[in-house]
């Protein structure tokens, strides 16, 4: 079972790493050539061979597959993006999966030369080696998840764009990639949850956001800089925003141009004169106030808050259960997480922000795609048949409720327990064809609804 959260780092839909330094360390050109780490000094249990990577891991075996499996949908997912732009360097299918955080560390700065403390996980390059790497002490799956698909882009992105991608591009497409949710197999990007959508408009409104033109020029060391003076999490909103417009506003006006703009890059054009020939304008300062407008009136994806609450739902739930509490109501889960100081702290787009029990946590917003607003509901769980162990498991340790939620558009999730041989439980997200059945209880008023929010595209 994963280390449960209490008061300690953790990270969600998305999930989410302790990011405050870059995600990538030392990109130089002097490096590009290196594709094969040396011998490390930490003996992994297994040298594994996903369909597109080799791993070394000191994972449990299930856990090992589980993240090879992960690994190898979001490599497919970046090739179908990215499929029209041809190869520029080999790639680095190599990757480092820890179990302990120090021994991430250690391995990193004795075998490899690179200072990652702060980080939960990057994908780097220097002479001694290259490779993505990751721990998972104390961290539930969603976040490991995130940091995953953003490291991944980083390196897939390498043997595409050699280190031309400009900072604002390089990580904006990151995050729009971390913030991916997966769900029955499929990668669903384009989400976006409250804080980030909250935090870049109190940006623009506070006159914090940074000069789009400014943006598309900056360089690496300006934007390092930035980060080692603690003033990087406008960057990271704003360049994952940026992207989130580029690839949806006004029913994906841009994608076109963006895609040009991205061949552009591909090419060896620089960042400025690539974005006025793709948009076929040199009137950068309108193009940063229609962006502002639609950042604006932008609303939370329902799809990704949904989940990202219902992983804190699960992990507190998990909590709850490993001290033999049982829950009656959501009201009654919230209350029992709230007496034991439950919290995760997440950490992304440049920033990091601790989410708390409350009930705030059982809303979800309604965005376009929603006839009404959505919300969860507890049920019991369904137990099928048992043997006699099995019940005697059951009555020992009760499988935690289920979450559901109700009136999600385009699907409905569910909360699925999975008992462990150890006896507790881990737990996944998944999105029945058939919606679950909702619970006894009156049916949801019509004041417990709103308006549509401002249209926004489907995003699959």
């Amino acid at each position: 079972m994963f280390p449960r959260v209490a008061s300690i780092l953790l990270r969600l839909l998305l999930g989410m790493v302790t990011i405050a330094l870059p995600f990538s360390a030392n990109r130089d050109s002097s490096a590009m050539q290196q594709s094969a780490p040396r011998e490390v000094r930490w003996r992994p249990s297994a040298e594994l061979r996903s369909k597109h990577y080799r791993i070394l891991s000191d994972l449990s075996q299930d856990e090992s597959r589980v993240y090879c499996a992960h690994l190898d949908l979001i490599y497919e997912e970046y090739a179908r993006r990215l499929s029209s732009l041809a190869q520029r360097a080999p790639e680095i299918p190599f990757v480092l999966m820890f179990a302990k955080e120090q021994d991430y560390l250690s391995v990193l700065r004795n075998t490899y030369g690179v200072n990652a403390t702060g980080s939960g996980g990057m994908f780097f390059i220097t002479p001694e080696g290259a490779a993505l790497a990751f721990f998972i002490e104390g961290l539930p799956r969603s976040r490991v998840f995130h940091v995953v698909q953003h490291e991944g882009f980083h390196q897939y992105a390498h043997s595409r764009f050699v280190g031309t991608l400009p900072p604002w591009l390089n990580e904006g497409l990151a995050e729009y990639f971390g913030e991916a949710l997966v769900i029955d197999g499929r990668l669903i990007v384009g989400q976006a949850s409250p804080e980030p959508v909250a935090a870049i408009k109190a940006a623009i409104e506070a006159g914090t956001t940074i000069d789009f033109l400014r943006l598309l020029t900056m360089t690496s060391d300006e934007w390092n800089a930035n980060v080692r003076a603690g003033s990087a999490a406008v960057q990271y909103m704003q360049s994952w925003s940026m992207v989130q417009f580029l690839s949806w506003a006004e029913n994906s006006r841009y994608a076109g141009a963006f895609e040009g703009y991205l061949r552009r890059i591909h090419a060896g054009m620089p960042s400025e004169r690539a974005f006025v020939e793709a948009f076929e304008t040199n009137d950068v300062k309108s193009f940063e106030n229609t962006w502002k407008a639609w950042a604006r009136a932008s609303t939370p994806s329902s799809l990704g808050t949904a989940a990202m609450r219902l992983t804190f739902l699960a992990e507190g739930m998990t909590e709850l259960s490993e001290a033999g509490i049982k829950v009656e109501s959501l009201d009654d889960l919230i209350a029992k997480l709230r007496e034991r100081n439950f919290k995760t702290e997440v950490s992304v787009h440049g920033r990091s922000a601790s989410i708390e029990a409350s009930p705030a946590i059982l809303e979800i917003p309604q965005d376009a795609l929603a006839k009404v607003r959505p919300v969860f509901d507890l049920l019991p769980p369904k137990l099928g048949r048992q043997t006699t162990a099995d019940r005697k498991r059951e009555a020992e340790h009760p499988t935690p409720p289920s979450i559901t939620t109700r009136g999600l558009e385009p699907r409905e999730l569910v909360l699925k327990w999975t008992r462990q041989r150890a006896g507790g439980f881990d737990y996944e997200i998944e999105s029945p064809k058939i919606a679950p059945p909702a619970p006894k209880a009156p049916a949801v008023k019509k004041s417990d609804t709103k308006p549509s929010s401002p249209k926004t595209p489907a995003k699959d």
